[in-house]
């Protein structure tokens, strides 16, 4: 609230409701947030073309956070769905984490045999969903 008043514009926290920000706003925090992965977690030279983040509202299906496609190298982030500030960080590190991984040649066939919950990829991509303060840092510092 004093940060509000001294300098005309609301601070955005990790509990700051993404219905609040405008669109300019979610997509500056998600590219900070892409930057910080980048620089702490590499890029995946194994994929023939450059990954993308796709910052979408999801109208159908049931609802999700996010999605990684590895045919068109593509995150996409649901922002509807991400409510907070924090869950639209850690959807990131999540789909980022899946951006890194063998998803072609394992994914679907771990899926079958551990299932969802168990995955573990998936399993490896909730762990990364941990380092949602470290990135916030660096996000909130340059935001």
């Amino acid at each position: 609230m004093i940060t509000e008043l001294l300098f005309g514009r609301p601070t955005v926290t990790l509990s700051t409701p993404t219905s609040s920000l405008d669109r300019a706003k979610v997509r500056d925090i998600v590219k900070l947030a892409t930057k910080w992965c980048v620089a702490n977690f590499g890029v995946n030279n194994r994929r023939h073309k450059p990954f993308k983040v796709s910052i979408r509202k999801q109208v159908s299906g049931s609802p999700r956070y996010g999605e990684f496609n590895h045919i068109d190298n593509t995150m996409v982030l649901f922002h509807n769905n991400c409510t907070t500030v924090k869950l639209l960080v850690q959807t990131l590190l999540h789909e980022y984490t899946h951006y890194m991984q063998p998803i072609r040649g394992s994914y679907f066939k771990l899926l079958d045999e551990y299932g969802y919950v168990k995955h573990p990829m998936e399993i490896e991509a909730r762990e990364s969903e941990k380092l949602y303060s470290e990135c916030w840092k660096y996000v909130k510092n340059n935001i």
